[in-house]
Formats: C-alpha cells, sequence, structure tokens
C-alpha cells in the first residue's frame, strides 16, 4: 500500500513535517484556493482540531490563502461538524457566509499526523469530482507579494452557534428534566470546548477528563474499546448514567453504559437512528461498512436503508439523493441533515440523551442504555487492518473464488452477504496505507469461520 500522503473525500493526512510538509499543505491549499475562486468564491473559514502541530499548520494555511488573495476567518480550535455547521451559516441577506472553509485535523489519527479537509461552497466535504479537480489544480505554490492581504477576522461565537441550533432542532424538555450524569473524554482537543457547554445547555451534571485542551492526547485518539478504559471507570466511580468519548476532531462519538461498559462504535449510530425514527419515520443512509442493526431498526419502522461507498461525503451525498431523515457510519459516526451535514458527535449526545429521556419505562423506571442496547438484534462484529502489497482487483477475484455463494457488492472494494445475514467487505483505507477487512456475524464462530477464512486469501 502506497505511504504517500493524497488527497481523497477523507482529506489529506501525514506525519508532519514528513509525509506532510509545509510544501505539501501549502501546494495543496493553494490549489483549493483556485478551486473556490472558479465560481467566485473568496470567503475563506479556518478551524483546526487542536494538535499542537496545528498552530505551525495554520499559519502555512494562512500566508497561502492570502497570497491567493482570499478573504480568511479564523475559528481557531473547532470540531469539525462545528466548522461544517458553519460554513453553512447565511449572512444577512440570506447568501452563505463563507464560500469554503480549510479543517486542519487528522481526525483519529495518532499524535504525530496531521491533515487538511476542504469543504465547497455549498457547505459539505469536497466530493470525489471536487478532489480531482483540486488535484489538478495543484501547482508549486508561489508567494506573490502584489497581493494585498486582507484583514483576518477572529470568529469566537461558533461553537455558541451551532449548539443554539442544536438545542433549537432536538426537543430538549425531557432530557433537562432528568439532570443526567454524564461522563465526556474529548481526548484534550476540540471537543474540550464545545462538548461541556452542550453538556450545561441540556442539564446534564458532567464530568470531564482529559478535558484541557493541549493537543497532548492522553489516550490513543481513535475512541476504541481498548482506549477507554479510565472512562469507563469514571463512569462507575461518578455513578453517571452514560459516558461519551470523541475523537480530535470531534466527529467520532463512542458510549460508556451505565455498568461501565464501553459499546461497540456501532452501537452509537445505532442509537441516534432508533432516537430519530422513533419520533419520525424516513429514509436511513449508512455506508457499505456499517452494521445491520441499522437495517433492523429501520425495518421496525417501516424505513429503507440506503448503503454508500466508505466515507463521510459519500454519505452525504447519500442522503441528499435519498432525502433521508438520518445517517452515518459505523465508526461512531452520526449525520442527522435537519441540522449538520457532517458526522456530528455534539448532535449525537443530544440524539441519544433524548433518546434515553423519552423511552418507554421498565420495571424500575425508565430503560438505561445497557437496556435499550439490550433490544437491539445481537450481532458479532471483527474490524482488521491488513498489510497487503499486491493488487487489491486480483485479491477480490481470489475472495470471490473462495466465496462463490455470497452475494457481491463492488462499489467500494467488495462486499460479500451471506444468507445467514453475515459479510463481509475489504477494502483500501482512506485514510491509511492499510487494507481495512471489516465483518459480521448473527454468532461468534461463524464470524472467526469467515475471518479465518478470509485470512488465508490476504498475504
Amino acid at each position: 500500500m502506497d505511504k504517500v500522503s493524497k488527497l481523497n473525500v477523507s482529506g489529506l493526512r501525514g506525519i508532519w513535517p514528513e509525509s506532510l510538509s509545509e510544501k505539501i499543505v501549502a501546494d495543496y491549499v493553494s490549489a483549493f484556493a483556485r478551486f473556490v475562486k472558479k465560481t467566485d468564491g473568496w470567503r475563506i473559514l479556518i478551524g483546526r482540531d487542536g494538535r499542537a502541530s496545528g498552530s505551525l499548520i495554520r499559519d502555512i494555511v494562512i500566508r497561502t490563502l492570502a497570497t491567493e488573495g482570499m478573504e480568511i476567518t479564523d475559528g481557531g480550535i473547532l470540531p469539525t461538524p462545528t466548522v461544517i455547521f458553519s460554513a453553512r451559516l447565511p449572512t444577512q441577506t440570506g447568501e452563505m457566509k463563507f464560500d469554503g472553509a480549510v479543517i486542519i485535523t487528522a481526525s483519529h489519527n495518532p499524535i504525530e499526523y496531521n491533515g487538511l479537509k476542504f469543504v465547497n461552497k455549498k457547505g459539505l466535504f469536497a466530493d470525489e469530482n471536487e478532489v480531482r479537480e483540486i488535484e489538478s489544480l495543484r501547482l508549486p505554490n508561489t508567494p506573490r507579494p502584489d497581493i494585498k492581504v486582507r484583514e483576518i477576522v477572529h470568529d469566537n461565537t461558533l461553537i455558541s452557534q451551532h449548539i443554539k441550533t442544536i438545542i433549537e432542532k432536538i426537543p430538549v424538555s425531557a432530557v433537562r428534566t432528568r439532570h443526567f450524569k454524564v461522563v465526556a473524554d474529548p481526548v484534550n482537543a476540540s471537543g474540550c470546548f464545545a462538548t461541556p457547554e452542550l453538556l450545561r445547555e441540556l442539564g446534564c451534571e458532567n464530568f470531564i477528563i482529559n478535558g484541557e485542551p493541549t493537543g497532548v492526547f492522553a489516550r490513543p485518539p481513535e475512541p476504541l474499546p481498548v482506549n477507554l478504559g479510565d472512562l469507563a471507570q469514571a463512569v462507575l466511580k461518578n455513578k453517571a448514567d452514560i459516558g461519551f468519548a470523541q475523537d480530535p476532531d470531534a466527529d467520532r462519538l463512542v458510549v460508556v453504559d451505565e455498568k461501565g461498559q464501553v459499546l461497540s462504535e456501532e452501537f452509537t449510530l445505532a442509537l441516534a437512528v432508533e432516537s430519530v425514527l422513533s419520533k419520525t419515520h424516513g429514509d436511513v443512509v449508512i455506508n457499505l461498512s456499517t452494521s445491520r442493526v441499522i437495517d433492523d431498526i429501520a425495518e421496525k419502522y417501516g424505513g429503507r436503508v440506503w448503503r454508500t461507498k466508505v466515507g463521510e461525503a459519500n454519505v452525504v451525498q447519500g442522503i441528499l439523493e435519498h432525502k433521508a431523515i438520518v445517517g452515518g457510519e459505523g465508526n461512531g459516526g452520526v449525520i442527522y441533515p435537519e441540522i449538520n451535514l457532517a458526522r456530528d458527535s455534539l448532535v449525537g449526545m443530544a440524539l441519544i440523551l433524548d433518546l434515553l429521556a423519552k423511552h418507554p419505562p421498565a420495571q424500575a423506571g425508565r430503560k438505561t442504555v445497557s437496556e435499550i442496547v439490550a433490544d437491539f438484534p445481537r450481532y458479532f462484529t471483527r474490524k482488521e487492518k491488513l498489510q497487503f502489497k499486491g493488487e487489491t482487483e486480483a485479491l477480490y477475484q481470489t475472495f470471490l473464488k473462495k466465496f462463490p455463494q455470497a452475494k457481491s457488492n463492488m462499489l467500494d472494494g467488495l462486499r460479500l452477504d451471506f444468507s445467514d445475514k453475515s459479510w463481509l467487505h475489504i477494502r483500501p483505507s482512506n485514510t491509511e496505507p492499510v487494507l481495512r477487512l471489516i465483518g459480521e456475524a448473527p454468532d461468534q464462530s461463524t464470524l472467526d469461520r469467515l475471518f479465518a477464512d478470509a485470512g488465508t486469501l490476504v498475504t
């Protein structure tokens, strides 16, 4: 697998300042500025996830955009979903406030990484066609002293505007009456400001760990169960109703139940979809690697599930195309288009707390998180990263020959669906130089057998 930084729908990521160097940043930002100017745009919003290298990269981004004659608003340390939300804010005349945005983030990647994400004039992540266009405009960046540098605007109101809209769009009166105890872990990054503010607005008694925005992560940044032991212990210690973990740019969310059990990230989206569909029936859009539990929830409420290629931009396109009322990805990414056209951990928290507040009473009061999850159909899931140096197309053909009884889908890599509701999905990662193998089955033995068979094919 190629380790050179390359722009795709998940952005551009690399190790700073090696595979993501000052020159690479300047060249791509300059190309993005040219892309924006092709539609007569000039107003750009910048946000970053709080990594230590982010301030250095921000300076390069600002200098490059200024060279291209852009009008720049610096939002400082912001959750990625807040940047997307803000990019769609209207002016007093009703037009979009910004013509694009640059987000400095490597999302869940380790601390030595950083990266860039580009947001188009519609307030959406650049899609596959736009990524190709930005690549085509990439030329060596040359400073132009003849360009007058516009004044840089600093806006510290964007998080509050985002949270105000969440409170307005998700009826939270029931949440406020419950005064939930919530423990949150924003991993010393962009959620450190937004998450406590949201929980206060929701009337929660909140306990924050890893809440200092140092950019030095107190745990591995990906919110996986193996990394969230401290959060689980804090939930038990504080007798909390629920725990929430974010990744550094606060687009992904993982839940810890009241027993201190870290739930699979697949259940984040399941809880959010249950929250939305239990109130308003409609369709759902998810990617090919997301759990079948979403299909089961949608079927219960008469909705249809549409699947897309992996990648937030692809899911958002699907939501718009199919007029879905909720969607997301099984990595803990909740997309609720009523508020935001991006994975949004803040929206996810509000939806899940709303579900917890309004869920029908059980024998001893309202249901807990663990009791709600216990009502979901049970599947066993496994996710692996594989090193592979061969040709992926040839590998897919090997899989097809090994599993001739499966229904195949080659929209994004290869997905194989079996008659017993088990499935496998293998594809190149958008964010790391690896292959991802994801599978699910109604029982552990079937899942283990599928992965054992698949493992013999990847060498």
